[in-house]
């Protein structure tokens, strides 16, 4: 019995081998947009050997206990009773129905934390960024202070920026101190003009500072006023752009249009707020909304914040953009490095990276336990109607009906998995909560996913135990007499 499980076990194991180049792909699909792309797995012989001396371990520990088993039997007596008991019922057949207890079990675990974190990920893109992350390229060009002075670096700037926007397919381009998604920090004091401060507020918001045309290249919308653009430069007013938060802080149920601002010490410069523009999710998907402003580079002091991150939006796929990005830089600098060339999508995802990972290997692993679950079940059932064949025709010749034999057969396998659901929804309610930090918009036990959970399960265990409920309706009864 152990060569028989062995040989079984190595074929296995050789199909999963066969199997292999196909998987790697699959793995590499895991790995979120954003990551270095790894090398793709080499299959040598220390994998095939590995594989080998897996699969002759499964066999044997698999095969060990039944084989004992079957090596007590002292006499073709004990031989021919312990057949005659495994017809009826005993501990094989115990031990087979408690596998498959466990494997819905574990199935139905697997599945509701898939489930838990695809409704998460699915709140997660509801969120609206507050722009428009679709088409955009961006990359880092940080120039060093000793070779730019202030405006020698807005003169990089401005001829980086004249140039890409001339390229076919571009539409608008800026450079900005940070981008969405980039930092959660980043902030700054803000001063009002004629109020003073109150001991609870906090008075800071996140500070941007860029080059005038960011904020219409970002796809930010702008809720009352105007966004900054070229009349926003050196020798004009200074004005400020600030977002919804900051306006229904310091403003509630008013306007800050026209009102006055200082940054960074009471004695700052003043800057007009000439916009009001829609929150951006300048922290993340998951980060609370704060107040944000919106600078022109050519109006701030350089101690501030400088910019040097180009972002550029395109009507054609980004990513083509890139290279000739690259050699518009390398003209005006050929000694400028260039760095994180990255699609804003790219770096949005990475925002949610880890609970995609989990959420695909969790997919994963609850759809090969599903499978190994409906196989079980559908082998138990099968061996089960092989082994009680002749009971089967026996109940038909005595004037069963072929559906009262299949309803016993589905109600059979049905009431395993009902035990496999019962004792995975109790530990599915308790190991949930460990994920309660990985979850956004949906609680660990949410009757929805739970629900739908249920449901799949039901109709995947009725569907393999339909097989063999229909095999055995259909026992020939003249058959089983005669073999009585």
């Amino acid at each position: 019995m152990l060569v028989e499980a062995a040989i079984v076990s190595i074929a296995g194991g050789l199909a999963g081998v066969a199997l292999a180049p196909a998987a790697v792909g699959v793995i590499a699909q895991l790995t979120p947009r954003g990551f270095v792309e790894q090398p793709a797995s080499v299959i040598d012989l220390r994998l095939l050997a590995f594989a080998v001396a897996l699969s002759i371990a499964t066999g044997v520990a698999f095969s060990l206990l039944p084989a004992l088993q079957a090596a007590r039997a002292s006499s073709l007596h004990d031989a021919v009773q312990q057949a005659s008991r495994a017809t009826v019922g005993g501990r094989s057949r115990r031990t087979r129905d408690a596998l498959v207890v466990a494997q819905v079990a574990a199935a139905l675990v697997l599945l509701v934390g898939a489930g838990l974190m695809l409704r998460t990920l699915a709140n997660l893109r509801a969120i609206d960024l507050g722009f428009r992350a679709d088409h955009l390229l961006t990359l880092r060009t940080t120039l060093p202070p000793s070779r730019y002075r202030p405006l020698e670096r807005l003169a990089f700037y401005d001829r980086v920026i004249a140039e890409v926007r001339a390229l076919p397919g571009v539409e608008a381009a800026a450079y900005a101190s940070n981008l969405p998604f980039m930092t959660t920090g980043s902030t700054i004091w803000v001063g009002i003009e004629g109020r003073p401060k109150r001991t609870d507020e906090a008075r800071d918001a996140l500070y941007r500072v860029a080059t005038t045309d960011y904020l219409r290249t970002l796809g930010v919308r702008a809720i009352e006023g105007r966004l900054l653009d070229e009349r926003d430069g050196a020798d004009a007013p200074r004005a400020v752009v600030v977002n919804e938060t900051l306006a229904r802080t310091y403003w509630p149920g008013g306007s800050p249009i026209g009102e006055r601002l200082r940054f960074g010490a009471p004695d700052g410069p003043l800057f007009t707020v000439v916009g009001v523009v829609k929150d951006v999710r300048e922290r993340g998907y998951q980060q609370l909304l704060k107040p944000g402003v919106y600078l022109s580079y050519a109006q701030t002091p350089t101690t501030w914040a400088v910019p040097e991150n180009l972002v550029v939006r395109a009507s054609r796929r980004p990513e083509d953009l890139a290279a000739l990005a690259r050699r518009i830089i390398e003209r005006v600098d050929p000694d400028q490095p260039i760095a994180a060339v990255r699609t804003m999508d790219e770096i949005v995802d990475l925002d949610v990276a880890d609970r995609h990972l989990q959420m695909m290997l969790l997919g994963g692993f609850a759809s090969l336990a599903l499978l190994l679950a409906s196989i079980g079940l559908y082998g138990v059932l099968s061996y089960a109607v092989t082994q009680r064949s002749r009971e089967f025709g026996l109940r038909l010749a005595l004037g069963a009906s072929a559906e009262s034999v299949m309803r016993m057969v589905i109600a059979r396998g049905l009431s395993l998995a009902a035990a496999g659901m019962a004792i995975g929804l109790a530990l599915a309610w308790a190991l949930t909560r460990t994920m309660q930090n990985l979850l956004y918009g949906v609680a660990p036990a949410d009757p929805r996913t739970f629900g739908a959970v249920i449901v799949v399960l039901m109709i995947v265990a009725f569907a393999a135990c339909y097989v063999p409920g229909r095999r055995a309706a259909g026992v020939d009864p003249i058959a089983a007499l005669r073999e009585e």
